[in-house]
């Protein structure tokens, strides 16, 4: 397996395991009223963003160099696009709209708590 592609797969699974986290802190720190808690869940939040937002750009530079060139034919892969790693582009957008959705929930709680 390249390198590029681990890169890839420990990128997903941080984009799995890391919106959870952050709902249970948001969740627990809004119940609780304890703003350490609530700074917890913003900071896993904003890292779930960032790390949509490059998996996403990372993915979309990957599918852009795997076009085929003109004059070459369509069934051909390009040269150097054949060791490229899969992306799975829906997976960092539904991570990126699920922190987003967290990070306002965060904002929130903390509206309230005062």
């Amino acid at each position: 397996m390249p390198d590029y592609q681990m890169l890839a797969n420990v990128t997903v699974t941080c984009l799995f395991l890391l919106p959870p986290l952050a709902l249970g802190a948001m969740l627990a720190g809004r119940s609780r009223g304890n703003r350490f808690v609530l700074k917890w869940a913003r900071a896993l939040a904003i890292a779930t963003l960032v790390l949509a937002v490059v998996y996403d750009l990372a993915g979309a530079v990957f599918l852009l160099r795997a076009e085929p060139r003109a004059g070459q034919p369509d069934w051909l892969p390009p040269p150097g696009a054949v060791n490229d790693p899969s992306f799975y582009l829906p997976i960092g957008v539904g991570a990126f709209l699920a922190a987003l959705t967290i990070l306002i929930g965060v904002g929130r709680a903390r509206h309230r708590l005062g």
